[in-house]
């Protein structure tokens, strides 16, 4: 099933309503476990209809054609206002690497509902979206904590800088701050056992202070030294 993301293009608006959301910032597939559950809830007083699905990174595509090796049920649910829904994702046989972790997306579309009172009039409809990182994570991979900050590190790339991340998993780097002041325009996402040259402001200190983000979304920071 295909759902037309767009807003209905007429003359007035109704509020946006309080909506789906999803319990955590990202979600780890450990690979030893036959599923994972992801809570979403419905903080408003009425029903919305919701559609999941996983992507690859390439949002070019509708649902229904894109292919990856998990199965997610229920693919579309009514969520009754002010209560949850879960949602199941099983890994299916696949051919993803045993050495690193591998970056999927869930996407989760909440389409509110319509409102008895605006009946026979114009309005603005929107449909939200939200997305948010799946890790498939291969058995004896480690989490992403404190002890990650061993297998970064920062050189000099002529005029920039380049980040090695010699962990197998994802990292994604909010702030890079030399002096305490942050040199990077924005989030840095390192794949695994890669180097990434990154625009960073140039500074002459020889310790830079490196923030990341956990398993459990939180944000961890340690001193990084310039090699």
């Amino acid at each position: 099933m295909k759902w037309i993301l767009t807003a209905l293009l007429i003359a007035s608006t109704q509020p946006v309503h309080a909506g789906i959301v999803i319990y955590g910032t990202r979600i780890i597939y450990p690979a030893e476990k036959n599923e994972v559950l992801v809570q979403l809830m419905n903080q408003g007083g009425r029903s919305s209809l919701v559609q999941s699905w996983i992507d690859d990174g390439d949002t070019s595509l509708p649902p229904e054609k894109i292919k990856v090796p998990f199965l997610l049920t229920p693919p579309v649910a009514k969520v009754a206002g002010d209560s949850g829904q879960q949602i199941k994702i099983k890994k299916m046989p696949n051919m993803l690497p045993n050495n690193k972790e591998s970056l999927f997306y869930l996407n989760v579309l909440d389409i509110p509902p319509n409102n008895p009172d605006n009946t026979g009039k114009n309005v603005l409809k929107f449909a939200m979206q939200n997305r948010i990182k799946l890790f498939y994570r291969p058995k004896g991979i480690a989490a992403v904590n404190k002890n990650t900050f061993h297998k970064l590190s920062l050189t000099r790339n002529g005029t920039g800088y380049s980040i090695r991340n010699d962990a197998a998993n994802w990292i994604t780097v909010t702030d890079v701050k030399a002096d305490n002041i942050k040199i990077n325009n924005k989030s840095i996402m390192l794949a695994p056992l890669s180097s990434a040259d990154v625009a960073l402001k140039n500074t002459n200190a020889n310790q830079y202070k490196m923030t990341i983000i956990d398993d459990h979304g939180n944000y961890i920071s340690a001193n990084v030294s310039l090699k």
